[in-house]
């Protein structure tokens, strides 16, 4: 699969995936969505690839430098700073990815309890943005912790999920 499906409207998805998989459909749907207009970036995990998605651009658009112009992105670095950020971003209808939304929620110098309760209100935010154009959070299925808790806020609070797991290593080959 090179392309997710359709991004909705008053909705909020979920991508959860191994890097490789989750790099390559997430900059795919940056790039089909930056060459037909706006796209707004809220970056995680510092897991933005520019190169990537020019290189995405100049095969599917004439005017790059356009394309591009249509990405806007934010970083954040601490779970607080995600709240920060998706608390100041407009409700504007301009499509939403959340770039490894979890990564900065795994700081284990924040107790847990407090980073539920900042994911659930970071979880609010991102309904908000949804209702005014598709949201598309990321996240990674490598890591710690994310099988657990969080993940599952996260889960029941969205629309629409695909997950795509990690494929096991190949067991060697016995010759005998």
């Amino acid at each position: 699969m090179k392309t997710l499906p359709a991004l909705y409207p008053n909705q909020m998805h979920l991508l959860a995936a191994a890097r490789p998989a989750r790099y390559e459909l997430v900059n795919t749907a940056i790039a089909r969505l930056a060459s037909s207009g706006p796209v707004r970036l809220l970056d995680g995990g510092n897991c933005f690839q520019a190169h990537r998605i020019a290189r995405l651009l100049r095969r599917s658009t004439p005017d790059l430098n356009s394309a591009l112009s249509n990405i806007h992105i934010a970083r954040a670095f601490t779970c607080y700073q995600v709240v920060t950020l998706l608390a100041e971003t407009p409700a504007v209808p301009v499509p939403t990815l959340v770039l490894d939304l979890l990564t900065t929620f795994q700081d284990e110098n924040v107790p847990l309890h407090e980073r539920r309760r900042l994911l659930v209100v970071s979880l609010g935010h991102l309904r908000r943005l949804s209702h005014r154009a598709p949201t598309l959070v990321s996240v990674s299925l490598e890591g710690a912790d994310l099988s657990g808790e969080l993940l599952g806020l996260l889960e029941e609070a969205v629309d629409q999920q695909w997950r795509f797991e990690p494929q096991p290593p190949a067991e060697p080959l016995r010759l005998f």
